[in-house]
Formats: C-alpha cells, structure tokens, sequence
C-alpha cells in the first residue's frame, strides 16, 4: 500500500510539471510607433528597438496599464543559448500602444 501512495504521488508530481509555457491571452497589434532597449545577446548586447504600426505578437500577461509581449521564441536561430537570459522573451508595453486582434 505504501508504494502505491509514492507512486501515486510520484505521478501526480510528473502530471503537475508542465513544459509547456505558452500562455497567451490573444495577439495584439501596435497601433503606433514603439521603442524599447532590448536584450539580443546577454547583458552586453542590448539596442534600441522600434516596433512598427501593424506589427502582431502574442499577449501574455496584462496588467492595469500594460501588456507583456513575447518578442522571441526558441528557436533554431538561438540553439546556441541555452535559455532565455541570452536573449529578450518579453516586453511589457504601454497599452495605449497596443490593440486586441480579433
């Protein structure tokens, strides 16, 4: 009986931990030009980046006044990185710089 409470509890742990990470609450599009300093390649590669109008990401968290974007995704081209601190994954915008798409 005492093993099947650790295998049970075993599984239950192995179900709970979850990859994937892709929540998203819709993609927004900016509706007017955007700056921000980004990361591109650890802590000494950063640059200015402007999003352009009509531009679509994913949303994933909204607050009061901002949402969070996803920027970059894994990918072939980051292989060499062996997680996200190399790079940028989110931006928090201003929402007067976003809409919803439908």
């Amino acid at each position: 009986m005492k093993s099947f409470i650790y295998i049970f509890i075993l599984t239950l742990g192995m179900i709970s931990c979850n990859s994937d990470n892709d929540i998203s609450l819709g993609e927004v599009e900016f509706i007017a030009k955007y700056s921000a300093t980004i990361t591109v390649g650890g802590i000494v590669g950063i640059m200015e980046r402007t999003f352009e109008i009509g531009e679509i990401y994913k949303a994933t968290d909204k607050e009061e006044d901002t949402i969070t974007i996803r920027i970059a995704e894994h990918s072939e081209l980051n292989d060499d990185c062996p997680n996200s601190s190399c790079y940028q994954e989110f931006l928090e915008v201003p929402m007067a710089f976003l809409k919803f798409v439908d």
